[in-house]
């Protein structure tokens, strides 16, 4: 945190000078590089009036693109966030059909729900680029929603300009790029000691050299009330009771600081930037995949280091558009566990006669190695546009234990970890009015995985051999949009896609989650159907309304099940069906602003056979641990001014108070299979969160937030609770 400190006071002191060059000598600078972004980025649609409401721009043009293409796709605009504390997973729970599961407090895992996908289905991109390899210091759990400019969400079918394997739909973050001079810092302190800062610098030049730098750190002793069970030490039993206690052993703190330089606006690249991703975090491990199992030394930290490139031209050559983006990660991840001692909830402990609490001494260290590389050319011609994307990317692993226990390690945990995987796509879009348009793809995947597979076990003794694979196969889709009078639109799309096993399913983290090298790629046909009404009943009104319907079969379909010692595992299950609805609404008239979400989906089942051959008792049961019905509402009233519109006599109001409320639900849902005698399952769920924004011009900006009101008991994950009643206090200050 020093060193992050240190950077931010002399990035804060350099930019007033910046600042006073873009008051003097830059607006004609900006003016020129947004003609040239404007002229960069027209749409095959014709370009329609913008509508602000408040704080919100609803209807900017990028955004615009997303909701009316042919996909069952949506962008949120996160400049409307940008005075919360949220990081990007708060922001993406905003989107109908989207559900946040996090394990715990600040810095624990994280995954997005998506029409009743899991985070391991939907694939996460940064400007296209796919997520996978890099340090889980750099996940949504830790980055600000300032460092987004808006966020796509596809449902379904995802164009191939995304080449990412994914199955039930992706999130693309696209990051804020915007011309001239702009400076964005922001502190956070609230509940459980938790630090939030964040600093967005960026400047160009008048020759188009363009320098941006992103930093940001976040601290928490995560030390917030759970309901467990808790062990006896003299008798090892758990009470038959849950009853309170305090968190004692989950500090967390990460740290990252993103550079790029480069060009932009040359007659050969629009943009030209190399960057740098530093991060790291440092984090105790609390309990298990249980919260019953509980630790009191475990500790782990991780790094990263990733550089970049980033080359886009729009015809380069007549009617062609090219884009490359390479970027390799080395990720270190060391798991510390070399305590003698034993631990209760109550922070009590007993001697041990052997180090580590999870039964061996570790010293784990995981360095990892990922490249990948993304190609894209566009052919415009006419109304037509053809696509081609590969996306390519290479993994290793090598595991170093350095505790005097690495001899009795199984064989397994120092065998090779390799993963490669290739994908080609090809898209051919037809736009022959703003009325209807429609687009065919398809996509190759080739895949080779190395690594160890379990082949039998003796007793309870596993025997693995490292084995090798290689899967390749062929995909396709087709989507379309109708644009009727009065406001209508109706989207359909069709996909047969592959998802292949992600890292941590193959390999495991080494501590809490063991690897399958040996999983096969899940197999599924999606079908989406929805449907948009937009209406301005009134001046100053605007209403939408969203409601989409999905199919989803899948063949091989990945679960993952925790054991009673709290560790997890992924396997192929076999054959499951999805059927939902997700309904979307966002109003706004005047002051307010209504935006309100719901999603039923049920994944049930459908292998009528065991393994054995013996019949399934839970054929037809819903998938366990997987919320089906959620919802939430988000309502935000101006109570006084507003720092967007103009006022009268065409002066802005310097001063705007606005109110925020949010709340979310989860219907209750099980733990396990129903069908095998499952009793235990995750409550019913309310939270209440409200906000207050102050803020004086468009530059000064305080925020106070409380969140779960009535200190609710919040789960996602089996039993792993989420921090009661907390508050937070947000400074900015943007230019």
């Amino acid at each position: 945190m020093l060193k992050l400190r240190l950077i931010l006071l002399f990035v804060l002191l350099t930019a007033s000078a910046l600042a006073q060059r873009s008051q003097h000598g830059m607006p004609d600078e900006k003016q020129r590089v947004e003609q040239n972004r404007r002229r960069h980025d027209r749409t095959e649609l014709p370009r329609e009036p913008q509508v602000q409401l408040g704080t919100a721009q609803v209807t900017g043009q990028a955004v615009r693109r997303i909701n009316t293409s042919a996909l069952n796709a949506v962008a949120l605009d996160t400049r409307q966030l940008a005075n919360t504390t949220l990081d990007l997973a708060g922001a993406l729970a905003k989107v109908s059909g989207v559900r946040i599961r996090q394990n715990g407090g600040l810095g624990s895992g994280t995954q997005v729900n998506l029409n009743g996908f899991t985070g391991k289905h939907v694939k996460l991109f940064v400007d296209g680029v796919p997520m996978d390899g890099q340090a889980s210091s750099f996940g949504l759990q830790n980055i600000p929603v300032t460092l987004a400019a808006q966020i796509e969400v596809y449902k379904g079918v995802v164009p191939v300009g995304l080449g990412g394997d994914a199955l039930g739909g992706a999130i693309n973050i696209v990051t804020r790029n915007e011309p001239g001079t702009h400076l964005d810092a922001s502190y956070a302190y609230g509940s459980y000691q938790t630090h939030k800062a964040h600093l967005n610098l960026s400047h160009t030049f008048r020759s188009g050299l363009t320098l941006r730098l992103n930093a940001y750190g976040n601290a928490s002793a995560n030390n917030y009330r759970v309901l467990t069970q808790n062990v006896d030490l003299k008798t090892d039993a758990f009470d038959p009771q849950d009853r309170w206690y305090r968190r004692f052993h989950d500090h967390y703190h990460n740290e990252a600081i993103i550079v790029q330089a480069g060009v932009v606006d040359k007659p050969w690249a629009d943009r030209l930037m190399l960057g740098v991703n530093l991060n790291h975090e440092s984090a105790d491990v609390q309990n298990a995949n249980l919260m019953k199992i509980v630790f009191g030394q475990k500790h782990r930290t991780a790094e990263g280091f990733s550089p970049s490139l980033t080359y886009e031209k729009r015809n380069l050559f007549d009617r062609v558009d090219v884009r490359l983006n390479l970027r390799y990660d080395r990720t270190h991840t060391t798991n510390t566990d070399t305590a003698t001692r034993f631990y209760n909830w109550k922070g009590e402990s007993r001697a041990n006669d052997r180090q580590g609490e999870s039964g061996l001494p570790v010293i784990g260290s995981f360095v990892g190695h990922n490249l990948v590389g993304v190609a894209g050319l566009r052919f415009r011609f006419g109304s037509s546009t053809l696509t081609l994307s590969n996306t390519s990317s290479h993994f290793d692993r090598k595991t170093d234990d350095h505790s005097g226990a690495a001899s009795q390690q199984s064989a397994s945990a120092f065998m090779k970890r390799k993963n490669t995987k290739n994908i080609l796509g090809l898209e051919y879009k037809y736009v022959p009015s703003a009325w209807w348009n429609a687009m065919l793809m398809g996509k190759h995947y080739l895949t080779s995985v190395r690594g160890p597979v379990l082949v039998e076990e003796v007793g309870r003794r596993p025997y693995y051999a490292e084995r090798s694979r290689t899967v390749s196969a062929l995909g396709v889709g087709a989507a379309g949009t109708l644009r009727l009078p009065r406001g209508w639109q109706w989207k359909v799309s069709y996909e047969h896609a592959l998802r292949l096993p992600n890292l941590r399913e193959l390999f495991g983290d080494g501590d809490l989650e063991d690897g399958a090298a040996g999983l096969r790629p899940e197999r599924s046909h999606n079908v989406n159907l929805n449907v948009v009404w937009e209406s301005r009943p009134a001046r100053r009104h605007y209403l939408r309304v969203e409601a989409g319907s999905n199919v989803r079969y899948i063949h091989d379909y990945i679960v993952r099940t925790i054991n009673d010692k709290g560790g997890a595992v992924s396997r192929n299950h076999g054959s499951v069906l999805g059927m939902g609805i997700d309904l979307g609404l966002h109003y706004a008239w005047q002051r307010l602003e209504v935006d309100a979400a719901y999603a039923y989906q049920r994944m049930t089942n459908r292998e009528r056979l065991t393994p054995q051959g013996a019949r399934s008792v839970t054929y037809g049961d819903q998938v366990p641990n997987l919320p089906f019905s959620f919802g939430n509402v988000d309502a935000a009233y101006r109570l006084w001014g507003d720092n967007v519109r103009q006022g009268r006599g065409g002066k802005a109001f310097p001063f705007a108070l606005t109110l925020h409320y949010t709340a979310d639900y989860v219907y209750r849902f099980f733990r396990t299979w129903r069908g095998n005698g499952a009793k235990i399952y995750i409550p019913t769920q309310f939270a209440h969160n409200a906000a207050l924004t102050a803020s004086w011009g468009t530059r000064y900006h305080l925020s106070l937030e409380a969140n779960n009101l009535t200190d609710a008991l919040l789960y996602d994950n089996y039993s792993l609770q989420k921090p009661g009643r907390n508050v937070m206090c947000k400074l900015r200050f943007a230019f």
